[in-house]
This record gives C-alpha cells, sequence and structure tokens, in this order.
C-alpha cells in the first residue's frame, strides 16, 4: 500500500503537466484576473498597452475575479475611452488622469462655443455657457435653440456614445476613443479563445477627423480638394447619380487641394498638437483659443535645442514608433512653448518629418523681410489671407421648425416634439472675402445666415416667432496654395473687400458699384446681395459675437481700392511706389509733372 501512494500521485503529477502542455498559451497578465481564461489570445491594442502588463480589468473594468461570463461582464465597459466613466479607466491614478481633465474643458468636448453663438443670435442671451454636459444632465435647459442644437448638431462631440448607430455616425465620438481609436470595422472573437483588439495609435488617421469636421467651415473637406455640392448628384455617371457620396447622402466635387496634402502628403496630425486638440485644461469658447498651431511655427520656426529634461518631446517620439530619434538635433516649438518634435534643424537643414510614416520633408524658411511680407499696408494680413486658394460660402440657409412634426434628439436618442428641416439658397467656392479676425489681423472671412420659420401644430406660419440672422466668421480655409494672390486680386477685386461679386467703376473720383445678386427679387426681404459683407460706405450688413471679427470699413476700403489705378503700371511689390504708397500718392495729386498727374 506504500508502494502503491508515491506512485499515484507521481502518474497525477504527469497527467497534469501533459494537461497544463497541451493548454492554450495565456498573456502573462495579472494572475488575479480570470478574463485572460476565457480570452486566451487577446492582441495588444498597441505596444504601448500591453496585455501582458494591463489585463483587462484596468482599461474596461468588470469582475476580474470570476471566469463566471455573467459575473466577470458585469458593469463591464465596452469603451474605456468615453467620458462618463473615463476617470476610472483611462483617467485612472498612474494613468492618463490630467489629459483627461484637459479633454473634458477641451471645445471639443463642451461646445461651449456653439451654443453661446446660436443663443446669442437667437435669443440675444449673452455668454450663455450653457456645454454639453449640462444637456446630458437631469433637468438640462431648454429653449428653441437648444432644441435646434440636440436634433441637428449634437451628432459631433466627445460625450457622445460611440457606436450608437450604424455607419458614420456611430463612429462618432466616445471620447477618447474618438481619435486614438482606428475605425477599422468590427472584428470580434474569431477562432475560439483569440480576440482581435480594436488598434489604437497617436498616429491619428485623417479619416478620424472628418468623420466630424466636414460639415459648418468644412475645413476636412477643403483640405482634401473636396467641395460639398448642391446635391444634385452631378457629375452623373452614366444614367446615375455620381458615386461621389459623403454623409447624410451628400455629393462633393473634386477641386485644388491644399499643397501641404496634394504635395507633401500630409495629414491633420502633422500639424495640429496635443494642446490644440485637446486643450491645456482651460475652458475656451472659440476654437482660435485653444488653437496651438500657426503658419509661422513651421515656416519662421522657433528652434531650440532640446534640453536634458525635455521628457516630453521623447516620449512623443518613442510613441510615434515612425520618427527618428532625437539625437543632438534642435527642434522648433509653438507659440505656447508646445514641442514640435517632427520639426528638427539638423546641422543647417531644416527637417519636417510626417507623423503617420516618418518620411522626412527638407523645408526652406521663409523670410518676414520679403517685399511682399513687409510692405506696410501688408503687416496685417494672415498667411491665409493671400495663400487660400478657394473657400467654401453657403449663403441663405433656411431653416423651417414644425411644431406638428417629431425628430430624433441626438442625446436622448428618442423622437421628440418639433421637426427641424434644413435647406440653402446656394453654395459657391471662390477666391475668399477678406475682413478681420481680431483688431491686428486680416483673414479669410465667410458668411453665416440664417433664416428661421417657425409654424404651429397645425402647420401654420408663425411670422411673430420667425427671424432672420445675417453673422459672419473668420476662419482658416485649409486650401493652402504656394502661389498668393495677385495684387488686382485684392486690390480690384470687390468680392475680396467685401462687397460681393459684381461690378466696380471709379468715375470722378467715385467709386460705384453694381452687384450680381439680385436681392429685390429673393423674396427673403434682404436688402442687400447675399454674398456682400458690407458696402462702400462701410455700413456692415452682417453681425458676429466673436470679439474683433468684422468687415473692412469705408476708410480701410478706400485706402485698399486706391492701390488699383497704379496696378497697371506699377506691377511688382518691389516698385518704389509701395515703400511708402500713401507718400507715393500724395505726390501724384499734389506734384507737377507727374506721369500720373490727374
Amino acid at each position: 500500500m506504500k508502494k502503491v501512494l508515491p506512485i499515484s500521485l507521481l502518474l497525477l503529477m504527469t497527467a497534469f503537466l501533459i494537461f497544463e502542455d497541451k493548454k492554450p498559451e495565456r498573456p502573462t497578465a495579472p494572475l488575479t484576473e480570470g478574463c485572460v481564461f476565457c480570452h486566451a489570445k487577446v492582441n495588444d491594442s498597441d505596444p504601448s498597452h500591453p496585455v501582458s502588463a494591463f489585463g483587462c480589468y484596468s482599461c474596461h473594468l468588470g469582475n476580474p475575479y470570476s471566469i463566471d461570463k455573467k459575473r466577470a461582464h458585469f458593469a463591464i465597459v465596452r469603451n474605456p475611452g468615453d467620458l462618463r466613466i473615463v476617470e476610472r479607466t483611462c483617467g485612472r491614478p498612474g494613468c492618463h488622469a490630467d489629459i483627461v481633465t484637459r479633454v473634458k474643458n477641451s471645445v471639443m468636448a463642451t461646445n461651449i462655443g456653439i451654443l453661446d453663438t446660436l443663443q446669442f443670435h437667437w435669443l440675444n442671451i449673452k455668454k450663455a455657457g450653457t456645454e454639453v454636459r449640462d444637456l446630458i444632465g437631469e433637468n438640462p435647459p431648454y429653449n428653441l435653440a437648444i432644441d435646434h442644437y440636440r436634433k441637428m448638431c449634437g451628432g459631433c462631440h466627445l460625450w457622445k456614445e460611440r457606436g450608437d448607430r450604424p455607419g458614420e455616425i456611430g463612429l462618432r465620438g466616445g471620447g477618447c476613443s474618438d481619435c486614438h481609436v482606428l475605425d477599422e470595422g468590427k472584428k470580434g472573437v474569431v477562432e475560439g479563445e483569440r480576440f482581435d483588439h480594436p488598434k489604437m495609435t497617436i498616429r491619428i488617421p485623417s479619416e478620424n477627423c472628418v468623420k466630424c469636421h466636414n460639415r459648418s467651415a468644412r475645413i476636412g473637406l477643403s483640405y482634401f480638394g473636396r467641395l460639398e455640392s448642391a446635391g444634385y448628384g452631378t457629375p452623373y455617371e452614366g444614367r446615375d447619380l455620381s458615386a461621389r457620396r459623403l454623409s447624410g447622402n451628400r455629393f462633393f466635387l473634386h477641386l485644388e487641394a491644399g499643397i501641404h496634402f496634394s504635395k507633401a502628403g500630409m495629414e491633420c496630425i502633422d500639424c495640429h498638437t496635443a494642446i490644440g486638440v485637446m486643450g491645456d485644461g482651460r475652458r475656451y469658447h472659440e476654437m482660435k483659443e485653444q488653437l496651438d498651431i500657426t503658419c509661422e511655427a513651421c515656416h519662421i520656426p522657433l528652434i531650440s535645442v532640446v534640453s536634458e529634461g525635455e521628457s516630453l518631446a521623447k516620449r512623443l517620439v518613442s510613441l510615434n514608433k515612425k520618427i527618428p530619434k532625437i539625437e543632438g538635433d534642435r527642434i522648433a516649438y509653438s507659440k505656447r512653448g508646445t514641442p514640435l518634435y517632427n520639426l528638427r534643424k539638423q546641422g543647417e537643414k531644416l527637417i519636417f518629418f510626417r507623423k503617420m510614416d516618418g518620411h522626412a520633408i527638407e523645408m526652406k524658411n521663409t523670410s518676414s523681410n520679403e517685399p511682399h511680407h513687409s510692405l506696410q499696408g501688408h503687416r496685417r494680413l494672415s498667411c491665409q489671407a493671400c495663400h487660400s486658394s478657394w473657400m467654401p460660402q453657403c449663403y441663405g440657409c433656411h431653416l423651417s421648425y414644425r411644431r406638428s412634426g417629431r425628430q430624433v434628439d441626438w442625446f436622448t436618442r428618442k423622437e421628440t416634439p418639433g421637426r427641424w428641416k434644413e435647406a440653402r439658397s446656394y453654395l459657391r467656392f471662390s477666391k475668399p472675402a477678406l475682413g478681420f479676425k481680431d483688431p491686428g489681423t486680416i483673414f479669410p472671412i465667410a458668411p453665416c445666415q440664417v433664416f428661421i420659420s417657425v409654424f404651429d401644430k397645425q402647420d401654420n406660419y408663425q411670422k411673430d416667432l420667425s427671424f432672420n440672422i445675417f453673422s459672419m466668421s473668420a476662419f482658416d480655409p485649409h486650401t493652402t496654395s504656394k502661389k498668393s494672390r495677385g495684387c488686382i486680386e485684392c486690390h480690384g477685386d470687390p468680392k475680396s473687400v467685401g462687397l460681393g461679386e459684381g461690378i466696380l467703376n471709379l468715375r470722378e473720383g467715385k467709386w460705384s458699384f453694381r452687384p450680381t445678386y439680385d436681392s429685390a427679387s429673393s423674396h427673403d426681404g434682404v436688402s442687400f446681395p447675399l454674398d456682400g459683407f458690407v458696402d462702400l460706405n462701410g455700413k456692415a450688413f452682417l453681425t458676429t459675437m466673436r470679439e474683433g471679427v468684422r468687415p473692412f470699413n469705408r476708410e480701410e476700403i478706400e485706402r485698399i481700392l486706391s492701390v488699383n489705378a497704379c496696378l497697371g503700371c506699377h506691377r511688382e511689390y518691389k516698385d518704389k511706389i509701395y515703400q511708402d504708397f500713401h507718400k507715393a500718392k500724395r505726390r501724384f495729386e499734389t506734384e507737377s509733372g507727374l506721369p500720373c498727374q490727374r
């Protein structure tokens, strides 16, 4: 009997070892997690987040101590990036707590600017301070402007639940995942215990940006040379409508793409920094306040030696995995001091590395002392004012609100009373009109014109509740071209100075303008051309709540147009009359014997 017991134990141990050897290979995740007994073969979402180190619970929560599916999946989180629970996942202590705070205060999460603008123009409520988080609370504020936002605009913000609908709409939102998770489609569990985890990255593809940034200013379309068409499906393909489709059954035309994409192959992330996208923790009303990057940051860069303590730049390079390590290089910094780790000075060369693939592009420094940049009248011109080749311009947005209808609310995903419908007078692409973005900067401007018609439950038009809004905004069209506008395109084009399309004449020293747009026949009660921002007397047609944004005034229009008469002979920037044009103009008007004397 004594001999049998050791032999039995030996046989049991041998059988156990054979069984263990045949069991599927498991990642060396924390031993306390029961997740790995079912999900034995899970690929890493990214080398920076290996399953062997993080396991599953760190990100997805649930019950890590059970191997029973129902118990293990209790309170599990499918999307760890969701802003409703992110403090327990991505933002947990020791992970990305500081970044989560910044993201929640960013304009892409709060949408304060959009909600403030709507309530200001619609209801004259100044600085309402309403944000997305208020709309998902227990007692959300309500008015007609907010109702419009909830049903027409609220599909693009970081609080939106990811995957709540099929198609592009479902890909929007999801907090951290909105940007950092690749939209490759659902793969789920395959090959038994194997699970293909969605990929995460800091090399964010432009597709993740464009899924939201393809309406309103439409910069996500313009950069890649796409113009949303009027919706007629042209150009036709045989007997069918065009296959060039956008979300919402919209069509588009191919136009000139921005040079950064067409020539350099740059993606959105190549320019935009983490501060500009995720914010710096402060709450801003406007994107321009949060924005970190400028044209000058790359083309007239501030270069500095990477200090020993500069861990951020080196960490970002390490996470990128495509860009070469910083070894004795001097790097560029943004206006806020953010390290532009992909723009470096190597010897005497300025090298730009694309973030997606590490491709190196040698750049040339742009001088602010060149004649066309240093002219006295050009000092307030932004780069975009001269180098934007075209800009989408939407005129006459017609909104109807019918109390008899019902429409799905983006936040509750339920139908609620009141239905909105949108149409527009026309959409054009052309050289942008110019105006002021702030007191010191001339920038491309575009209209935002809304005709709002309200109908009661019996579909009767309510004139007393209907209203019109004519406002303007200044933004970068993202259609940058190496070639700038010619002199005549600004100093002799009525569209550029904000008058609109039409014919400009100078008679007996006075300018006159005949607009192309016939306001009288528009039947919208508009007394000015829809594509005009101002008249020759400096009367502004459009308003704005953005401080500093305005069209040119009378004096500025006259100064701009006064150059036009000289351009026939004096066509070069280097011409000496432009060194002090006002002095030259006075001489031509007062001195005798000059060829331009009138």
